[in-house]
């Protein structure tokens, strides 16, 4: 009796491939990570952010390495509460639109330098 080795061929050439895409991570930022500051806020389950730069804009956030960690900790000490504005300093990338959150602007947070109680001097004059 011969074994099939002629069927398993296929599936061994295949292996190759699958460790590459298994091994590929997504390019989810459309801009590089760069420090941002400004007011998130939560609202149900989801947090919002509101760069000093451009207050007018909303981006979805999303925690991503580090700062999910730094986060849980910023959590507990009491900042990020619900319906309350937070001021932060980051570390994060724009994602590219539809890629994370509920489909409009979002924001990769890598790093969380400062979290706190926000106030109105936050953004300058």
């Amino acid at each position: 009796m011969t074994p099939h080795l002629p069927r398993l061929r296929p599936l061994v050439a295949l292996v190759p491939l699958l460790a590459a895409c298994a091994s590929h991570q997504p390019n989810l930022g459309q801009s590089p990570p760069g420090e941002l500051t400004g007011h998130v806020t939560t609202i149900g389950q989801g947090y919002w952010f509101r760069p000093c730069t451009a207050p007018a804009d909303s981006l979805w956030v999303t925690f991503t390495g580090r700062s999910v960690a730094q986060w849980d900790d910023a959590r507990r000490r009491g900042a990020f509460g619900t319906d309350e504005r937070t001021y932060v300093r980051w570390i994060a990338a724009r994602a590219k639109p539809g890629q994370v959150g509920p489909g409009g602007p979002a924001l990769l947070v890598q790093e969380i330098s400062e979290a706190r109680t926000a106030a109105a001097a936050d953004c300058g004059p």
